[in-house]
């Protein structure tokens, strides 16, 4: 991949795919392909923000099909399951804004956003909390590439 312009839409791409995200992307653009920090975390925020908000937009559609499609295979019409109580609980606890925020975190921001619009939460939220954590975590994953580069050749050039 010698073409930068390329390498800046694998790193687009690839951030749009659920957890991967900026675990991968970011890191990668920093140390393999050598970037600026501060280029790649607006790509890799901006294509994970491009792919949270295709799941706000389509969560609710996805889910009534998914249901339908598992529905139709079982060949009987079953009433909507409930949401699972532990997830209630935790919305309930912690509200929108922890949700979002932490799912970025600790599992994935297109998940986070998904099960949040399928609760009912306003889109807008949804969007704004999910890419606030997006951004604290790449730009977390940006300074610890960045020292560990260092600190790798540091140790590399003993």
């Amino acid at each position: 991949m010698e073409n930068v312009f390329l390498q800046y839409v694998f790193i687009f791409f690839v951030s749009m795919v659920p957890f991967l995200e900026v675990f991968l992307t970011v890191p990668m653009a920093i140390i393999v392909f050598n970037f600026p920090p501060i280029a790649v975390l607006i790509v890799a925020i901006f294509g994970n923000a491009m792919s949270v908000l295709l799941f706000i937009l389509f969560g609710a559609e996805m889910s009534k099909f998914f249901s339908i499609i598992y529905n139709k295979l079982r060949k009987k019409a079953q009433k909507p399951k409930e949401i699972n109580p532990r997830i209630k609980r935790t919305f309930e606890r912690f509200g929108v804004i922890g949700v979002c925020f932490m799912s970025s975190i600790l599992v994935s921001s297109q998940i986070g956003a998904f099960s949040m619009t399928t609760l009912g939460a306003k889109r807008s939220q949804i969007f704004i909390w999910t890419n606030l954590g997006v951004c604290a975590l790449a730009i977390t994953m940006a300074i610890l590439s960045v020292m560990a580069e260092g600190f790798v050749t540091t140790l590399v050039n003993l």
